[in-house]
Order: structure tokens, then C-alpha cells, then sequence
């Protein structure tokens, strides 16, 4: 009975952390399980990835100072600027990109954090073009910069939580047994290294596509070259590619590859006539803040686009009715939880000004709340829709006259003086009416 109890205690323990691992993505707006920092998944990385990259230096598999490596580190630099137009707080990660000289696989990868990889297989056996090279690339860069590979170590954890807890309650009630305890935290390190090399799921290997292919594209690369790529390696026939491990082919994709091509061409086209050509830093050789002769420092170049009101094509949609003022908040209890787990990363989006961000994921949470449309409204004013701020100010102030606010026993406004700021914004007329509800309410 007491071990059924015990069961029950780590089973009960699993679920809470099941639960409260739960966050929408920013950039997606999936809700993915995150029991584990950003910073920390980026500190794993970068131990598996040195330590990977350090065997396939003793055994000369790291391909330096070729031509073929050059122009990688080209085309991922221009995939890289792209890439922080979208996350401007990649522009601080340490990305790396490593050939690696094993001509029978054809394989790459992006860890947490940028930490890059392409096997010449891909030139070996595919002779794959620098089109088709950019398309994997942001494929992978996707991946990273959608949480994936944070994602898989996470899921690796809650089978590690629940073994490591189950080692601590069969050792407290073993006879000596003390290496029990120590054996699943070894299960539970390898689990957490096993997460780089997991298959993606259906969802994520989705977001990779849509995110990758808009990436290249925008980098100045032909998305057509996605479609020509997958074909390329779907005839493998009886030795398929590696990538095919970790990345799932469903039977579609080239379908589905075919309308994003539609969708981007359009920003391969501006790209290519130079609309959108300006100086890039070096992300794979410079420091954050170190600037080049008659360039921009990272840092300088992720500050600059942050200010964009441009998002990617798969939120374009949610961002439009934000930007004409035309989102209005239904949902309420359905949409409490996701709520409550994204509030803090809010109000993360609103110190650091990454008004887009904060947008679409206000939008995408749909929660029916004075904070909700506030931070709307502060979104539209940091990207300069004075006019539609106005207007997501003015249902800041309706919803709290309706009593959707998250002041209460509740209080769930953080740090925001909602009533406030408004009537700063809006004026002494307004300064009146928040009052009058802040007392009714």
C-alpha cells in the first residue's frame, strides 16, 4: 500500500510539472512543454556540441579553410540576419557553424542557441546547390529558433522527473542499494543528451518548413530549391538520408513545400532586386557589440529590426487585424490557463520593446481582459499606430467598466498601472473615467 501511495505521490509530481512546463510560443503560437530555461537548454547545447565537434576533430571530420566552407558560413550568415529580423534576441546567441567531412551522410542540425552543422553529403551524394544548402540551413535554423530542440529535452525531463523520484523512493526502502539513485540520474543525463537526436514531431517539422523556407527566401535564396532538396533526398531510395531520422517525412511535404514557395516568392523577388539588401554583421566571427569597418555590431543591427513592424508570413494574418485595430477579445474561461502561462513572458516582451512579439502573442492567447487590450495598445505605440493604440486603450477601459480586469483578489496586472498609463495617453477626459472605474470596481 505505501508503494501504491508513493507511486501515486511521483505520478501526482510528473503531472504538476506536465502542467506548469505548458507555454504558447511566440513566434508560432503552439503551446509547447517547456520545463526548462532557454538559458539552460542553450548551456546543454553548447556542451554536446563542443564536446561532438571535439571527436570529429581527432578523427579530421571537421572540413576548415575550404571554399565549401566559405560560402556555408555565407549563406547562414545571411540566413542568420533574416533569423534575428524575427527573434532579435538571437542576435545574442553564440551561433557556430561546423563542415563535417563525412561524405555518405547527408544530415544537418541547429541546436538551442545556433550551434550549427552540415555533413558533405549533402554535396557528396545530392549535389546539392547554394540554394538548396540555404533552404536546409533555415530549415534547421527554424527549429532553434522555434524551441524545438528545448522542446525534446523538456519531454526527455519528465521521464527523467518521474525515474529519478521512483530511484528515490525505492532506495529509501532498499537494503543498501545506494548506486540506485545515482544509475537513473545517469538515465536522466543520457535521456537529456538523447533529445538532440529525437525525431521532431509532425507540428514542429511544420513550423521548421514554413519558418526556413520564408527565412532563405527573404536571405535571397530560391525557395523553389526546398521542393527540388526533398525530392532530391526522397529518392534515396534504400539507404535514405539521415535527415530522415530526425525529420519525419510525411507523404505530403512536397505538396505543402510547393505553397509556401507561392507564398514567399514574392520576398525572394524583393530580395533579389535588392529592396531589401543593406550591410549585415558577422554573426559566426564578431562579438555582439563588436562593429566592422563601415558595418553595424549585432547588437546595432538586432535594435534596428526590432523596430520593424513586419512579421513572418504564418502570423501575418493575426499581426494585420492587429495593425488596423480589428481584434477583439471573446474568449474567457477556455482561454484562462493559457492566460496565466503567458503573462509573465509578456510583460518580459513589453521591458525589452519587442512590440511585434508582444502583439502576436496577445492576439494569439485571446484572453478577454483590460491587460489584454492594454498591451495591445502598447504595442501599437511602440510601433508608432498612435491611432490604433487609441483604440485598444479605449477597450482597455470598456472591458474594465465590464469588470474583465485583472485587478481583483487575483490581481494578475503585475507591475502595470493599466488606469494610469491610459489616461497619460489619452488625457484628462479619460483620467476621469478610469477613476470612476477603478472605484466601482
Amino acid at each position: 500500500m505505501n508503494r501504491i501511495h508513493g507511486f501515486a505521490r511521483v505520478l501526482l509530481v510528473v503531472l504538476v510539472a506536465l502542467a506548469s512546463g505548458c507555454a504558447t510560443n511566440t513566434i508560432t503560437g503552439r503551446s509547447q512543454l517547456m520545463l526548462m530555461s532557454e538559458e539552460s537548454a542553450i548551456q546543454g547545447a553548447v556542451s554536446a556540441y563542443s564536446s561532438m565537434i571535439s571527436e570529429f576533430s581527432k578523427k579530421n571530420r571537421v572540413e576548415v579553410a575550404s571554399p565549401r566552407v566559405t560560402r556555408v558560413r555565407e549563406i547562414t550568415n545571411r540566413l542568420i540576419a533574416e533569423a534575428v529580423r524575427f527573434r532579435p534576441d538571437s542576435a545574442g546567441w553564440g551561433w557556430e557553424v561546423q563542415v563535417i567531412d563525412e561524405p555518405k551522410t547527408v544530415n544537418a542540425f541547429c541546436m538551442a542557441g545556433g550551434k550549427m552543422g552540415i555533413y558533405t553529403g549533402f554535396w557528396e551524394k545530392l549535389k546539392a546547390t547554394d540554394d538548396e544548402i540555404a533552404n536546409v540551413m533555415g530549415h534547421e535554423i527554424g527549429h532553434a529558433l522555434a524551441s524545438h530542440t528545448r522542446e525534446k529535452m523538456s519531454m526527455t525531463m519528465t521521464v527523467g522527473v518521474s525515474t529519478a523520484l521512483l530511484a528515490v523512493l525505492a532506495s529509501s526502502r532498499s537494503s543498501g542499494d545506494s548506486g540506485a539513485y545515482h544509475r537513473t540520474q545517469n538515465t536522466m543525463a543520457m535521456a537529456a543528451a538523447l533529445a538532440i537526436t529525437l525525431p521532431n514531431s509532425r507540428e514542429a517539422e511544420t513550423e521548421a518548413d514554413q519558418i526556413g523556407i520564408e527565412l532563405a527566401a527573404r536571405a535571397g535564396f530560391d525557395p523553389r530549391a526546398a521542393v527540388t532538396l526533398w525530392e532530391k533526398m526522397a529518392k534515396e531510395g534504400d539507404s535514405p538520408a539521415e535527415f530522415f531520422s530526425t525529420h519525419p517525412s510525411p507523404e505530403n511535404r512536397a505538396q505543402r513545400l510547393q505553397e509556401l514557395v507561392a507564398k514567399v516568392d514574392p520576398l525572394y523577388q524583393a530580395a533579389r532586386s535588392g529592396k531589401t539588401a543593406g550591410p549585415l554583421p558577422d554573426f559566426l566571427g564578431m562579438a555582439v557589440n563588436e562593429r566592422p569597418v563601415g558595418g553595424v555590431s549585432r547588437e546595432e543591427y538586432a535594435a534596428r529590426v526590432a523596430a520593424e513592424p513586419e512579421v513572418m508570413t504564418f502570423v501575418a494574418e493575426e499581426f494585420e487585424r492587429f495593425r488596423k485595430g480589428e481584434v477583439v477579445f471573446e474568449c474567457a474561461l477556455e482561454c484562462v490557463f493559457a492566460y496565466g502561462y503567458q503573462r509573465g513572458s509578456w510583460k518580459t516582451m513589453h521591458e525589452k520593446n519587442q512590440w511585434r512579439e508582444l502583439a502576436v502573442a496577445v492576439v494569439k492567447t485571446g484572453y478577454l481582459n483590460d491587460l489584454s487590450y492594454f498591451l495591445l495598445g502598447e504595442a501599437a505605440t511602440g510601433l508608432g499606430f498612435s491611432e490604433v493604440a487609441k483604440t485598444y486603450y479605449m477597450r482597455a477601459l470598456e472591458a474594465r467598466k465590464a469588470g474583465k480586469t485583472c485587478e481583483g483578489a487575483f490581481n494578475t496586472c503585475g507591475e502595470f498601472a493599466i488606469a494610469e498609463r491610459i489616461a497619460a495617453v489619452l488625457g484628462s477626459d479619460v483620467a476621469g473615467q478610469s477613476k470612476n472605474i477603478n472605484k466601482n470596481n
